[in-house]
């Protein structure tokens, strides 16, 4: 390697190796566990901005290696293909497997069933591209892609595709790749133009992201034509909205009229219901206090996230009011207030509010298209679960029949808690914890003789209290 030196910064580097020598080995060898170690206890912030740069590239290296492995340990759990049982799954659970994956590894289950796609495909017919990326030449980004590309195809026909996709495939970036191996798959396993048009066609969808402010983005990926007229459209509406002395610009008009459309359909009376109501609600969720003008705690925005206390304000001033009591520590749903509705329709809307997603480790299923699961299986003797609060919880359609079908076992906590342990087919348990319906940390925290919620027991009944009502409840207290 080299002599023993020390580092610019006057520390023993990685053996007494200078970190320049370490660098070069990482860059010049296969990556390796011995090697990882050394790169580790370098300091980059140590390092002349020349060598920052090839510790990165030997840590991205490295970085495949590991990726390498993983899908390799991906590839065991979940085996080489769904068990046959599966294939033709009468209960559309499809591979049950994800959900060991996903709960296991605290990811999603898109990028659950990404992993295994990934897996199985370089285990089964892109053999060198898992060799190119345990040696660091490709990312896992470069062979996600190429494996994309020859989903479609035969072992043999990924094989051709490999070989000649992967010659220079270090020195492009993934975007790059994909765009290579699609006109090369194409040329090899050409689709007819009819089958082709549908595969693109097939990709069309629309996707939130929360931007982690106030704002979301909506992304649409329609084909090409459906685009322009729906963009067309949208431009019309815009500049048809105008008045004398309108501030917005046409994109503000053109997305003023994207939720003016949204509105007007949620009126159409042919919508299908969810959780026994025609039209989804837009939730706001605050605090008395910040509501008042007392506090600026932030609000939550149901299936969005935290909002500020002003804008929690400005959409509560034109609302329809219901009672959500919570525990002051940790915010856990207490009570749920209704006016008119029948015991079984509140006991819904409160296993709703309660839950808010479907209870499955990670799974974000909003609560209102979910199912309402009675744990312990529903049964008139004493060895069967009751209809009641303690033991229902809001599923997703997909994890219901799991559970049901598919050897998931849940176990409810009859506690306040309201905890559902579940155990895997292979014995692994996970916890699921119903969210908070306020972030409480630093709550009431603000100037004003504003006290502490009062902590109440779950309930039995459901009684409506109104905004009034609440603030009457307010002063008295103070």
């Amino acid at each position: 390697m080299a002599d023993v030196e020390m580092s610019d910064s006057g520390h023993s580097p990685a053996g007494g190796i200078h970190p320049s020598a370490v660098i070069a080995d990482a860059l010049r060898t296969p990556p390796n566990a011995s090697t990882l170690g050394a790169l580790s206890s370098i300091e980059p912030l140590d390092l002349p901005a020349g060598l920052q740069v090839d510790f990165l590239v030997a840590l991205d290296r490295h970085a495949s290696w590991l990726a390498a492995l993983r899908l390799r340990a991906v590839a065991a759990v979940a085996g080489d293909e769904p068990t046959e049982e599966f294939i033709e799954d009468p209960f559309m659970v499809v591979d049950p497997v994800r959900e060991e994956i996903s709960t296991a590894l605290r990811i999603s289950n898109f990028a659950a069933d990404k992993s295994i796609s990934l897996a199985r495909s370089l285990r089964s017919k892109l053999l060198a591209t898992v060799e190119e990326l345990a040696a660091g030449e490709i990312t896992y980004a470069h062979a996600a892609a190429l494996s994309e590309e020859c989903e479609r195809l035969s072992a043999s026909e990924a094989a051709q595709v490999e070989q000649i996709v992967l010659l220079g495939a270090g020195s492009k970036t993934p975007g790059q790749l994909r765009r290579h191996a699609r006109r090369v798959a194409a040329r090899i396993a050409p689709l007819p133009l009819a089958d082709q048009v549908e595969a693109e066609f097939a990709k069309r969808e629309v996707r939130m992201f929360n931007d982690g402010g106030v704002m979301a983005t909506i992304e649409a990926v329609l084909p090409a034509p459906d685009a322009i007229a729906v963009w067309n459209a949208l431009t019309a509406c815009g500049l048809a909205d105008t008045h004398s002395h309108d501030a917005r610009t046409l994109a503000h008009k053109r997305a003023d009229a994207l939720t003016t459309w949204a509105q007007r359909a949620a009126e159409d009376p042919c919508l299908p219901t969810h959780q026994g109501r025609r039209r989804l609600e837009t939730q706001v969720v605050v605090d008395l206090p910040t509501l008042l003008g007392l506090a600026d705690n932030p609000g939550e925005l149901v299936g969005f996230g935290p909002i500020p206390a002003s804008l929690a304000r400005q959409l509560a001033a034109d609302s329809k009011w219901r009672r959500l009591v919570t525990d002051p520590v940790t915010g856990h749903l207490l009570d749920f207030g209704r006016r008119t509705y029948s015991p079984p329709t509140a006991l819904r809307d409160y296993i709703v509010a309660r839950d808010r997603t479907c209870r499955f480790p990670g799974c974000s299923q909003p609560a209102f298209r979910t199912d309402l699961d009675h744990t312990v299986a529903f049964g008139e003797d004493a060895s069967g679960g009751s209809t009641a609060a303690a033991n229902l919880h809001c599923l997703c359609r997909r994890h219901h029949k799991l559970k049901t079908h598919h050897s998931w076992n849940v176990v409810a906590d009859t506690g306040p808690s309201d905890r559902l342990t579940w155990t895997s087919p292979r014995g692994k348990r996970y916890v699921s914890h119903p969210p908070p319906q306020l972030d409480q940390t630093g709550h009431f925290d603000q100037p004003g003789n504003v006290d502490r919620p009062r902590q109440m027991s779950p309930p039995t009944e459901f009684g409506w209290t109104d905004l009034e009502g609440e603030l009457r409840e307010l002063l008295i207290s103070t």
